[in-house]
C-alpha cells in the first residue's frame, strides 16, 4: 500500500484522466433516479459490488441500488429506501445514505453490528424542509431494511449555531468502541461536525465542533473518511475540487497545504469515495456533466 506521498500521487494521477461516467439520470419518467444520481457509497458483498445512491425524480430523493462484477459496469437494482406517508421526519425524502462499513482503505466492505448491517441517511419531513435530520436503517441482506426505532438520531434543532440550519450527508463508523457520526452542518458557510455514541440511541456532539472549516470556501456534500496505514484521512469538497485532510485521533485535522484534487469535463465535484482493489486507487464522486447530475469515476493506473 502506499504511504502518504505516494496515496497523494495516485489520486493526482487518477484525477488526471477523463471521468468516467457510472451513473446518469435516466431521463425516463417514473424512474427514481430520472433526474439525478447523486451520493455514491460502493461495497463488494457476496462476490459483487454494491453501488447505493441517492436519486431524484423531481419531486422526492430516494437511496437507490446498482451491481457490477467489475466496478465498471453497473445493472441498475431499483429503489432501497423510501420516504413514507406519515408524519415522520423522513416522511417526504431521503438522501446521502451511508454504510458502516470496515475502516481500512482497502477494505471496500460493510460491516455488521450486532448481526446487521447499518445505515445512516438524511430524511426530510417536505422537499422545501432546509433543516433535515439523521436516522438509521438496518438490514440483514443489505438489500431489505427496517427503521431503527430510536429515529432521528441527530437533528438540528438540538445543535449549536453554525449548523442550525440543517445537516446533511452522514459518514458512519465505528473506532475504540464508539459509533463517529461525521456530518455537514449548514448555516451560513457549511462546515463538518461530528457526534458520537456507544449504542446508536445517545449521540453527543463533540465540544470541538466544527472540526473542519475550508478557508476562502465552504464544504460541499458529503465528507468521506478512511483509514490508511494506521492514520485517518478525510477527503471533502470545496466545490471546485477534492481537498484532504489528516488526523491520528479523528478530531484534530490537519488539512494538507496542496491544491485540491480537479477534473476533466465536470463541474461541482462532491461526495468522493475511495478505496483501494486489485493493486489501484478508485475514486466514486459525483458532479454536473452537461448538466446532469451524475456518478462519476476515476482508477489510478
Amino acid at each position: 500500500m502506499a504511504n502518504e506521498m505516494e496515496l497523494m500521487n495516485m489520486m493526482r494521477r487518477a484525477a488526471a484522466s477523463p471521468p468516467k461516467a457510472v451513473l446518469l439520470p435516466t431521463g425516463s419518467e417514473g424512474d427514481f433516479d430520472s433526474m439525478v444520481v447523486d451520493f455514491p457509497f460502493v461495497v463488494r458483498y457476496e462476490g459483487e459490488w454494491r453501488l447505493f445512491y441517492t436519486g431524484f425524480d423531481g419531486e422526492r430523493f430516494r437511496v437507490g441500488v446498482a451491481h457490477s462484477k467489475d466496478l465498471r459496469t453497473w445493472q441498475r437494482g431499483g429503489a432501497v429506501l423510501c420516504g413514507g406517508d406519515d408524519d415522520r421526519f423522513d416522511a417526504h425524502s431521503v438522501k446521502a445514505m451511508w454504510l458502516l462499513r470496515h475502516n481500512d482503505l482497502d477494505e471496500p466492505m460493510a460491516k455488521m453490528k450486532r448481526g446487521l448491517f447499518w445505515m445512516a441517511y438524511t430524511g426530510f419531513s417536505e422537499l422545501k424542509t432546509p433543516t433535515g435530520a439523521f436516522g438509521l436503517v438496518f438490514s440483514s441482506d443489505l438489500e431489505h431494511w427496517h427503521r431503527f426505532e430510536a429515529n432521528p438520531v441527530l437533528t438540528a434543532k438540538e445543535g449549536n449555531a453554525w449548523e442550525k440550519g440543517g445537516l446533511t450527508a452522514p459518514c458512519l463508523l465505528e473506532r475504540d468502541k464508539l459509533f463517529w457520526l461525521f456530518y455537514t452542518g449548514h448555516n451560513g458557510a457549511p462546515a463538518i461536525g461530528l457526534a458520537l455514541s456507544t449504542d446508536f440511541l445517545v449521540w453527543s456532539r463533540d465540544l470541538e465542533n466544527p472540526l473542519m472549516r475550508l478557508e476562502g470556501g465552504s464544504v460541499l456534500g458529503r465528507p468521506f473518511v478512511v483509514r490508511h496505514q494506521g492514520q485517518w484521512w478525510m477527503l471533502v469538497s470545496d466545490g471546485e475540487g477534492f481537498r484532504c485532510a489528516l488526523s491520528e485521533d479523528l478530531r484534530r485535522w490537519r488539512l494538507l497545504n496542496e491544491p485540491p484534487l480537479k477534473f476533466q469535463g465536470v463541474t461541482d465535484p462532491a461526495n468522493p469515495y475511495l478505496f483501494w482493489q486489485d493493486g489501484a486507487l478508485w475514486l466514486f464522486f459525483s458532479a454536473q456533466q452537461n448538466g446532469r447530475q451524475g456518478t462519476f469515476c476515476v482508477k489510478s493506473s
